[in-house]
């Protein structure tokens, strides 16, 4: 795949490679990640979209190698980072990578955060694990990061326990734990979930801020298509452990060619329109042990055909750097 102008000229910094990811159980295999394949470049935002279900969180977690095995293995593909392939590094190497180099916000901050331990005592824990500084000297730098994504108080706030803060304030404080080794890739999990309007709005705008003073790279991962065309450069969207459109936001945005895409996008409530019901997507997500022949989507798709039935599409070129996996993207939308 290629890229657009602005990150033309550079190497990518996280090279995903026909990544497959199964789920051996006793019901069956769960073919949760198929054949996916992205890049990421330095101080590019990419967005990861699709409904839950969709392979998006499983892809996140691979990258840090943090796959349950079992029952989960990565039966194919590599992950190079930086230009070393984290899948054949030993387990120390990687433990070296893992909120060093890249660091993770999990979706919901009230589980990921230790209830027993203060917030300052878990944004330390990783800078003196990796930073090789004392406790006085970690300290400062916990309480530095708390004021950088903007928590009231940070003198203080460093003593409080997850319990005593906000929905809001442990979502900043999560992004302070995984910023306060200033890692080279940031992945965030649904970081925008729970949270009312107003706070997601405040915390995507901070992520922003942050990603363009660090100049680290991103990778968003999220339901929702809006949040995407707020901060990201470029997005894969995602269904049934398979990218189905990948490539710039303005391409995508405005001349889509995927229906998988169009439904996200239109499943969007628009302030202008007065409707009884929202827009949706007609089915369910299929089960990733039953999947249907042929196109994944075409149990839900407004454009099935045949051939569809029988027909995995691949990743078709619409123009350079745009994908889509459709055999009739010229009628898409």
């Amino acid at each position: 795949m290629t890229i657009g102008k602005e990150f033309a000229v550079k190497k990518p910094l996280l090279d995903v490679r026909n990544l497959s990811i199964h789920f051996f159980t006793e019901e069956g295999v769960v073919r949760a990640v198929e054949n996916v394949s992205f890049e990421i470049y330095p101080g590019e935002i990419l967005g990861i979209v699709g409904e839950s279900g969709c392979g998006k969180s499983v892809t996140g977690l691979s990258l840090l190698r943090l796959i349950p095995i079992p029952p989960g293995r990565i039966v194919n593909g590599d992950i190079f980072f930086d230009g070393r392939n984290l899948l054949q590094l030993e387990e120390r190497e990687m433990e070296k990578v893992r909120g060093n180099d890249i660091s993770m916000i999990f979706q919901e901050p009230m589980t990921s955060l230790n209830p027993v331990f203060t917030i300052g005592d878990q944004i330390m824990e990783a800078i003196i694990l990796h930073q090789g500084l004392d406790k006085t000297a970690a300290r400062k730098r916990a309480i530095e990061m708390l004021d950088r994504v903007k928590i009231p108080s940070p003198d203080k706030t460093i003593d409080s326990y997850p319990h005593q803060l906000s929905g809001g304030m442990r979502q900043r404080a999560m992004i302070a734990m995984a910023l306060s080794c200033q890692p080279k890739l940031l992945i965030a999990d649904e970081p925008t979930t729970a949270l009312d309007v107003t706070i997601q709005a405040q915390v995507l705008q901070l992520l922003k801020e942050i990603q363009r003073e660090m100049g680290m790279s991103v990778m968003l991962i999220t339901h929702d298509l809006g949040v995407v065309a707020e901060i990201a450069d470029r997005v894969a969207v995602m269904y049934a452990g398979r990218i189905f459109e990948y490539g710039p936001i303005e391409p995508i945005f405005e001349k889509m060619r995927n229906p998988y895409t169009r439904g996200l996008l239109h499943s969007i409530p628009q302030l202008t329109e007065k409707k009884d019901r929202l827009n949706a997507i007609p089915g369910q997500v299929p089960d990733p042990m039953n999947l249907p022949v042929g196109c994944k989507f075409h149990p839900r798709c407004y454009l099935m055909i045949e051939a569809c039935k029988t027909e995995e599409p691949p990743l078709f070129e619409i123009n350079g750097d745009h994908f889509s996996r459709c055999i009739r993207w010229k009628e898409c939308c």
